[in-house]
């Protein structure tokens, strides 16, 4: 079979729809592109963290080598659009579930509303996981407990909250824009605000507009993504595709030369040590360090402890031999 002339490292920016989960639509991508351009390629692929199934909205895809930089998607910073159902609450938080109580909802004004919101963001938010989500206990996943109707008491984490905007103040209703570290339940936030007005809440909608450096403005719906994956004449590159070495510019970077650069690759410790002792002087922030030579990525660092210490976590295979008349 001959080979696709496709790029085999990169990813697609997906607007995932509503009623399916992360994991359907990296299957059917998946297929997808084994089936049209990527026939003939053994085929990597993940996503860069996992938007609930009644959610939308953006979902970075990686495949190839871009696998390498899923952790780097998961642990970063997301942006959210939504409503809140104001007056009632669900077991699941969401419009999913069952309904678990009702109350009444004060009249308050959009600045009311606002103020509370801003609480979040002004100081510290302790945020407990709920029951329907796939954090663990003793190996299980909370929701498998939920569904035997078992509730376990759920250790409080700290989540940053970097925005929190509210709009279009209803009787039942609020719209919102929330900029939030990764891991933030956005469903319990939205209970949580609604307690701090005492009052219950759910969440009627919620849509992903980012994903660290990856906007809505470059997604593709998945059908749409589907079709330009499809053979046919038409050879050129989907709209949403973004090249390796464009992915994760969020990350602060270490720059080397590309003598350096070979001798990574091959697992020479001393090139290896002598990185990790840049890395240490350089003082970047956050948990992980891309290293590069020019636009080709060499390594993937993670910050180890509090003292800027670094581990090796991911080498990068030379630059697909497409990249450079990519755009």
């Amino acid at each position: 079979m001959k080979t696709s002339p496709f790029p085999s490292s990169g990813a697609f920016v997906i607007d995932k729809p509503e009623g399916l989960s992360s994991s359907q639509v990296v299957t059917r991508l998946k297929w997808g592109m084994i089936n049209g351009k990527f026939a003939g390629k053994s085929l990597k692929i993940g996503h860069g963290g996992t938007l609930d199934p009644f959610a939308t909205g953006v979902l970075v895809v990686l495949f190839g080598e871009a696998t390498k930089l899923a952790d780097c998607y998961l642990h970063s910073k997301k942006t959210y659009t939504g409503t809140i159902r104001l007056g009632t609450a669900t077991d699941s938080g969401d419009l999913t579930g069952e309904t678990t109580g009702k109350q009444q909802v004060p009249e308050l004004s959009l600045a009311g509303w606002q103020a509370l919101a801003e609480g979040f963001v002004a100081g510290p938010y302790l945020q407990t996981p709920p029951m329907h989500s796939a954090k663990k206990k003793d190996g299980i996943a909370l929701y498998e407990l939920a569904r035997k109707g078992v509730e376990i008491e759920r250790e409080a984490i700290q989540k940053e909250i970097h925005s929190f905007t509210l709009s279009n103040p209803k009787p039942d209703s609020l719209e919102f824009e929330v900029s939030c570290e990764s891991g933030t339940y956005v469903r319990v936030l939205a209970e949580d605000l609604a307690k701090r007005a005492e009052t219950l809440a759910h969440l009627s909608s919620l849509r992903r507009t980012a994903s660290s450096d990856r906007s809505i403005r470059e997604s593709l719906p998945l059908e749409e993504a589907l079709r330009s994956l499809a053979p046919g004449p038409d050879s050129g590159t989907p709209s949403n595709f973004i090249p390796l070495h464009s992915l994760a510019t969020h990350v602060p970077e270490l720059r080397i030369p590309s003598g350096v650069s070979a001798r990574i690759r091959q697992g020479q410790m001393e090139a290896i040590d002598g990185i990790l002792h840049q890395a240490s002087e350089l003082g970047a922030k956050g948990r992980y360090l891309l290293v590069r030579d020019g636009a080709s990525l060499v390594a993937l660092l993670e910050r180890v402890s509090s003292h800027q210490q670094y581990r090796l976590q991911r080498v990068f295979n030379s630059s697909d031999p497409h990249e450079s008349s990519l755009p």
